[in-house]
């Protein structure tokens, strides 16, 4: 992820001039099934040693888009969403993202469209790595995407087999509609993966 020095600096958001802090949150309270497992494996050669403390673990970085980030997060996309992907346009807003790291490696990450449609904003990818989830870190992605577009209402389309539609329906979202094949056009041709997808909207 390049050199720990830029991630203290603020960033000026090119959309709205606003000067943007390091960090959105820093969380040393979330032990993620992938960070239990790296603490046992950095733990186990000093197994006899009564003596040995550990090192307290790094935190889960939640932070705004930078130009460094983009690599790693069009690898990930291509990985699990499809091929293709290139996610350099979120660095015009990053005001309206969020990139999770451990230490330098991106984790998770998630993207708004601003102003889709008149009083819209739409999230256009939502991701965390299949090793790091079901450790609350969606949850806060979505809670800090919705509270940047406050006033707004939030869509997006959500695969009808994603079962992150139902934490998308604790923050409010209800269905509006259902479209087949939408995903037709993105997904190679024997993919497995459901084409069809919920329209969802979350109205303010």
């Amino acid at each position: 992820m390049g050199s720990d020095a830029c991630m203290d600096q603020t960033i000026k958001s090119p959309y709205t001039s606003r000067v943007l802090k390091p960090y959105i949150r820093r969380d040393y309270e979330s032990r993620p099934l992938k960070l239990r497992l790296l603490s046992e494996i950095h733990a186990y050669p000093h197994r006899k040693d009564p003596n040995w403390v550990a090192e307290p673990d790094a935190p889960i970085d939640y932070c705004y888009v930078r130009p460094n980030h983009i690599p790693s997060v069009n690898s990930m996309c291509q990985d699990i969403f499809w091929p293709g992907i290139d996610l350099s346009e979120c660095l015009q807003y990053p005001d309206f993202s969020v990139v999770v790291l451990y230490k330098k490696v991106v984790i998770g990450f998630g993207f708004m469209v601003p102003d889709v449609k008149y009083n819209e904003a739409y999230i256009s990818f939502l991701l965390v790595h299949p090793e790091w989830r079901r450790a609350g870190i969606a949850t806060f992605m979505i809670y800090h995407l919705i509270q940047t577009c406050m006033g707004k209402d939030v869509t997006l389309h959500v695969s009808a087999s994603n079962p992150a539609m139902l934490l998308y329906q604790k923050f409010g979202f209800k269905t509006e509609e259902y479209i087949l094949d939408f995903y037709d056009k993105y997904y190679p041709v024997d993919s497995k993966e459901c084409r069809h997808a919920f329209f969802l909207r979350l109205r303010r």
